[in-house]
């Protein structure tokens, strides 16, 4: 599945936001590659945290901040958590060049996978 999780500071209120896309069209699962246009994602779920309590596991380290991250309802896959995890990081220190946006393709862990 396509993924995309936009992630946002808002200075004003102190809240962090990590919105989340996927691809819900239905393809062939033996096509090659999906057309990634923007028009084909849907929100599928949005989240919000307060960027105190952020800030605070940032400094413990990104475990306790893919902990923070996680919730019932939102919890992305380990790899795609440390992603975010790093963007976080980065937008909360002010990386200046680093995107609020991650794409993830969740079928590039099963590349080089056979039944055996």
């Amino acid at each position: 599945m396509l993924q995309r999780y936009d992630i946002a500071m808002n200075d004003q209120t102190d809240r962090l936001s990590i919105e989340e896309y996927a691809v819900l069209d239905t393809k062939s699962r033996k096509r090659i590659s999906y057309p990634t246009v923007e028009g084909t994602y849907s929100l599928i779920y949005k989240v919000s945290f307060d960027g105190k309590d952020i800030r605070a596991a940032i400094k413990t380290g990104q475990k306790a901040l893919i902990s923070v991250l996680r919730t019932e309802d939102f919890y992305p896959i380990g790899s795609c958590a440390a992603i975010i995890a790093d963007r976080v990081t980065g937008l909360l220190n002010g990386d200046p060049g680093l995107d609020s946006e991650v794409r993830f393709d969740d079928r590039s862990l099963i590349e080089g996978y056979e039944e055996g």
